[in-house]
């Protein structure tokens, strides 16, 4: 199914700096900002670049949240205001006992991916639109209650459990696992994990906010800060969020120092958050999606 059917209802703009024009002479130095919203079209590609605007827009920075009490489901949070909508409901999650973590999001197959608890049993669930799949039970001991997308794969920190990392594939309807060895010596309960696209990935946990790549397994990890740091974590598009309780922060990841931004409405309680991907990487997806389709034509 095509990628524009099934990603999460919401608008992403893209603004950049274009040269100012002038009737009477060659265009100047001088910028201003134009904004576009990626659309999907059949016609050329240079034909993506519509409904431009001038001046300066604001731009709604949001992350991904899976709400474990009330009306359960994946919500896009706005971090600027604290509202939240509905993107993906979780079915198995409705069930008595069933608990869901570890929420990660796959922007290149509009797929969110979260471990589903039940008893002592973790399943490995895959969500688009709404539409889960169990892609089969996790038998690595430990518990995933926190969870990022990499390079194709599944990433989580089990608790309790020190220097590995959980590498989950997924492969059509079911999945690959292997454990992988990183450099976070700490044996502790975490919030979160969140990874940006080149593998640097920040750790939330009771024993402190650290910092390690996955690109690079094995490698040291950097300590941000000591302090008890077990909130959850996901990037926006200008940065590092945090949400503990109903409250949304900005997170320094250089200094680990939370500031409040929002909060979200009375009984909604997060569960993991799901990072977005950035501007420039989602209109490379929607140029790609643009020339499979065209390929897909001709």
């Amino acid at each position: 199914m095509s990628a524009e059917r099934n990603a999460p209802l919401h608008a992403d703009s893209f603004c950049w700096a274009l040269p100012r024009s002038s009737s009477s002479g060659p265009r100047t130095s001088s910028a201003i900002p134009r904004c576009s919203s990626l659309a999907f079209s059949t016609a050329p590609a240079a034909q993506l670049i519509a409904l431009a605007c001038a001046g300066s827009v604001a731009h709604a920075d949001f992350v991904y949240g899976l709400n474990g009490s009330g009306s359960k489901g994946i919500y896009r949070i706005d971090t600027n205001t604290g509202a939240t909508t509905l993107v993906a409901a979780t079915p198995s999650l409705t069930v008595g006992g069933s608990g869901g973590n570890g929420l990660a999001y796959d922007a290149a197959n509009s797929a969110f991916y979260y471990v589903r608890q039940s008893g002592s049993t973790k399943f490995f669930m895959r969500n688009v639109g709404g539409t889960e799949t169990t892609l089969g039970a996790i038998t690595a001991p430990g518990v995933v209650y926190s969870g990022t997308f990499y390079n194709g794969h599944y990433w989580a920190v089990r608790n309790g459990t020190a220097n590995t990392v959980l590498r989950l594939t997924p492969a059509g309807a079911g999945f690959t696992q292997a454990i992988l060895p990183i450099g976070l010596p700490v044996n502790a309960n975490f919030g979160d994990i969140a990874s940006t696209a080149t593998g640097l990935t920040y750790a939330a946990c009771t024993m402190g906010f650290f910092s390690f790549n996955l690109s690079t397994p094995g490698s040291p990890a950097t300590t941000v800060t000591l302090a008890p740091s077990n909130y959850q974590i996901a990037f926006g598009n200008t940065g590092l969020f945090g949400v503990q309780g109903s409250n949304i922060y900005s997170v320094n990841t250089t200094t680990g120092i939370r500031t409040f931004t929002a909060a979200t409405a009375p009984g909604l309680s997060f569960n993991d958050l799901a990072s977005v991907p950035t501007p420039g990487a989602l209109a490379l997806l929607g140029l790609a999606a643009l020339g499979a389709r065209r390929r897909r034509r001709a």
